[in-house]
């Protein structure tokens, strides 16, 4: 009875260590998943943003011609081309001048005469994202942008912010333009790949293999055709290695690009994540087994129920806790920077969807260096959690504070209004100063200098936003600290 109780311990801690590693990868892919997802999202935003701007810009256009044409006495046809051909600012918009009365052509800008036998107007029009018509007499000018020049503007925009992201584990995204989607020799492009940007351009093939002999590509393409997603996994370089290690990866089609949107992580640091809970399983299990061992004749079916349960409840214990590390400052119980960029990538998001425009803050703390070379680093770390703690008492529960680094924080404000935000700074520069912190019989006073913005149009994306916080936050430094400065 007792080898069959050691073995079934044994056999419990498979099932956890097993457990253990589905909830890492479980965690890990959802991770790649909403990544993926939030760049598509990006791209769509991009596009209509892009649409709308260009739509403005065709109306204004289409006025001018109006009342240039309506109030002066001017050639319409001459007027029109010398319009369009004489100004810089239309290099790459698309013109038709149509002469109604012969039904011909009688002037095509430069995107349209690599054919002109194929131009009518319909097919003029429909490769148009916006456009304006405009007729006089016996003349009729068609004027606007391009999708395709919209859509190339957008690939270039997303292609630079790819190779711009950064993650933790070696991670990136690179993305693969399908030429044909059956396959075979040349069946798609490499178009980003920050791993290897001197790759980008090559033709890729179903029949390339990785390290191992696997077929990635082929995998991808079949995963791509029947459900527009999958994951899959197989065997690459690491970045600034030689190394070649296995990746677990997540691929989505963007129809619209024949885009496949790639994110991989690199799985050969699993094991470690692995070991270090089983490490804590098993010395929990082999306590509970000398227990059980000298209560064995009394409560032997008791105990092996016991064991069973309390792997149960570790296991869910462990995954929370692994949860929380993930997401949650060990030291000050602020958010990670980890789960802190998800949020301000969320906000960028809702910003540019709804105009949804919260306050960006950046802290750190006047002279911290100090504190912890004078009083040591164990008060140094009280000095950060007294502060939060202080923070979190005037913030609100829905807004965000985040660790960004040692002493340096980020707080996302919902709904706080631009014209209330160097008081709102104040406010915590205030509460943060009043505070009196024992540390080795000696008081701490600490303070914070502040950088204050707010999202803006021109941002492509969340990072742009601490750009101008951290200057924002830099003018405070030098201006003599303990004080609050925004940038819009």
């Amino acid at each position: 009875m007792v080898y069959f109780y050691l073995f079934s311990i044994n056999k419990v801690s498979d099932v956890y260590i097993d457990k253990t590693r589905e909830t890492i990868l479980d965690l890990r892919k959802d991770f790649m998943k909403d990544t993926v997802n939030n760049l598509i999202s990006e791209i769509d935003a991009e596009r209509r943003a892009k649409t709308r701007y260009t739509e403005k810009l065709v109306k204004n256009t289409s006025a001018i011609i109006n009342v240039k044409t309506t109030h002066t006495d001017l050639n319409f046809k001459d007027f029109a081309i010398s319009f369009f051909s004489d100004n810089s600012d239309y290099e790459f918009w698309t013109v038709l001048l149509w002469n109604n009365k012969e039904n011909k052509v009688i002037y095509i800008s430069k995107n349209l005469a690599d054919a002109p036998e194929k131009v009518t107007f319909n097919n003029v029009i429909s490769g148009l994202s916006s456009y304006e018509v405009v007729t006089q007499g016996d003349e009729t000018v068609v004027f606007g942008i391009s999708k395709n020049y919209i859509d190339e503007l957008v690939k270039s925009e997303i292609s630079d912010t790819i190779r711009n992201l950064k993650f933790d584990d070696n991670s990136y995204i690179w993305i693969n333009e399908i030429i044909n989607y059956n396959g075979g020799k040349n069946y798609a492009i490499r178009r980003v790949h920050p791993n290897l940007p001197e790759t980008e351009g090559m033709y890729l093939s179903t029949d390339m293999t990785d390290g191992k002999g696997n077929f990635p590509y082929l995998t991808e393409l079949q995963g791509v055709n029947k459900d527009g997603e999958l994951f899959f996994s197989y065997y690459f370089k690491e970045p600034d290695r030689d190394a070649v290690s296995k990746k677990l990866a997540y691929a989505k089609l963007y129809r619209e690009y024949n885009w496949v949107i790639d994110m991989g992580i690199y799985l050969n640091d699993l094991q470690s994540y692995v070991d270090q809970t089983n490490e804590k399983s098993r010395a929990l299990a082999s306590r509970l087994t000398l227990v059980l061992v000298f209560l064995f004749v009394i409560i032997l079916f008791l105990s092996y129920s016991l064991i069973v349960l309390i792997e149960k409840l570790y296991h869910r214990h462990s995954r929370k806790i692994l949860e929380s590390e993930i997401n949650q400052d060990s030291l000050t119980k602020s958010a990670s920077r980890k789960s802190g960029t998800s949020d301000l990538i969320r906000a960028f998001r809702e910003y540019k969807r709804n105009g949804s425009n919260p306050g960006i803050m950046m802290l750190d703390i006047d002279n911290f260096k100090h504190i912890n070379d004078k009083h040591g680093h164990a008060s140094g770390d009280l000095v950060l959690i007294e502060i939060v703690k202080a923070i979190y008492r005037v913030i609100r529960s829905s807004d965000k504070l985040i660790r960004w680094g040692g002493d340096e924080f980020v707080i996302i404000l919902y709904g706080l209004q631009q014209e209330n935000a160097l008081e709102y700074g104040r406010k915590i520069l205030s509460v943060v100063s009043s505070l009196k912190i024992s540390a080795e019989n000696n008081e701490i006073n600490p303070a914070l200098s502040i950088g204050f913005t707010f999202f803006k149009e021109t941002d492509t994306d969340y990072s742009d936003v601490l750009k101008r916080a951290d200057e924002a936050l830099y003018i405070s430094k030098t201006n003599g600290r303990n004080q609050v400065n925004l940038i819009l």
